[in-house]
């Protein structure tokens, strides 16, 4: 069963009223919409994105569920918010969600995603479009790669990584998950990390994030949510590794400079012990909200 994160905490900093509108540019399975919905009827409504077509899918097979006739599904890159509330024809929007977290449909859909997936072609691409991580791998020069797994993953060992990667695709072109994976666990040490994470974790991160232009949709989404909202309306951003919760608190404060925005957490809110226990996703959720002035 799919439980959202941090659900109190969105519902506590929206306070969703009866007749409000929302978006959620990140629907996936619909967690925090399904509450939000009950909280703004009978006549509140939500514009649910996703940029993942089978996820949509998935949600519009859901079983019947308190307010379902007033959502609006579509599906899109939230880099391009305010098109799609244009074309949704929902006005006065009183909060703008986004969990960026990737769901467990995602995972299974998006090939090359998951590292004990062996055989998956190295893709990671989330529309299909663009380069590979395939690509990257073996057609970026080595200082390229290197910077790319530093920046995008903070990987301490990109160097020594991409050095074996170029080694590597010198003899043979690198093609699967299992390929890419099969050289980082011979060239990062034994205890990498201590055996707290598998020593491909920040590699494919740093190249899922890149080949997909994650945290340049990341602003571009934020920029969106400030022309969209309503005066009074608020953004909430769940994040889930430090390259993204630097750039929305960043963001905000930026915004707080110009007067646009006041941030509502001073510091990121994080799960309760109570809540990890049951969800363990929600382990390295970190959440931020402001609200438009």
């Amino acid at each position: 069963m799919h439980i959202p994160v941090l659900l109190n905490e969105v519902l506590e900093i929206f306070n969703p009223n009866s007749g409000e509108n929302y978006i959620d540019a990140t629907l996936g399975e619909g967690g925090h919409t399904k509450e939000i919905l009950k909280r703004i009827a009978p006549m509140g409504r939500v514009l649910g994105m996703d940029w993942d077509r089978q996820s949509l899918e998935h949600f519009k097979k859901d079983i019947e569920f308190e307010g379902k006739e007033r959502i609006v599904t579509m599906c899109g890159n939230y880099a391009e918010l305010e098109k799609y509330v244009e074309e949704s024809g929902i006005r006065n929007i009183k909060g703008v969600l986004f969990d960026l977290g990737w769901s467990s449909i995602q995972l299974g859909t998006v090939r090359g995603l998951s590292f004990n997936e062996n055989t998956e072609e190295l893709d990671m691409r989330f529309e299909g479009v663009g380069e590979s991580a395939k690509d990257v791998v073996n057609r970026y020069k080595e200082e390229d790669i290197a910077n790319i797994i530093y920046e995008y993953g903070g990987e301490r060992y990109s160097r020594r990584i991409a050095k074996a990667i170029v080694e590597t695709r010198r003899k043979k072109k690198i093609e699967t998950v299992g390929e890419l994976v099969e050289i980082l666990v011979q060239v990062l040490p034994r205890r990498y990390e201590g055996g707290r994470i598998h020593p491909a974790t920040r590699t494919f991160q740093a190249l899922r994030i890149y080949v997909n232009h994650e945290l340049e949709n990341i602003e571009k989404g934020l920029r969106a949510a400030l022309a969209v909202l309503d005066e009074g309306g608020k953004i909430i951003v769940i994040s889930f590794h430090s390259l993204e919760d630097r750039m929305v608190k960043n963001f905000f404060r930026e915004e707080a400079k110009k007067g646009t925005l006041t941030i509502l957490t001073k510091k990121p809110l994080c799960a309760t012990r109570e809540e990890i226990v049951i969800n363990n996703r929600a382990r390295s959720a970190k959440l931020r909200a402001a609200q438009i002035l």
